[in-house]
């Protein structure tokens, strides 16, 4: 035997140790995947709450700013003359 072929040969034993040849996947040890699962579904929970904590907070500073509008747009309202029509009648 060569060295191609020898080099050829280890290839071939490397890839028959290493992969499963059988078409069927090895299922992995269940005990990491599911700490896993569980890791990753507290963590999904945490930036869950994050994002409504945060959300709500902007929907309240929205809120509050709208009213404070408001109320700023009714007082210049109400400190308007009745009679004056915007200085147009000058002519």
């Amino acid at each position: 035997m060569n060295g191609s072929q020898a080099g050829i040969a280890a290839r071939a034993a490397w890839l028959s140790s290493c992969c499963n040849q059988s078409g069927v996947q090895p299922e992995p040890p269940e005990g990491p995947r599911a700490l896993q699962a569980a890791v990753l579904g507290v963590l999904s929970l945490l930036v869950l709450c994050g994002v409504l904590f945060l959300g709500g907070g902007l929907l309240l500073r929205a809120q509050g700013l709208t009213a404070l509008l408001a109320r700023e747009l009714l007082a210049s309202r109400e400190a308007e003359p009745s009679g004056a029509s915007g200085g147009e009648d000058d002519s």
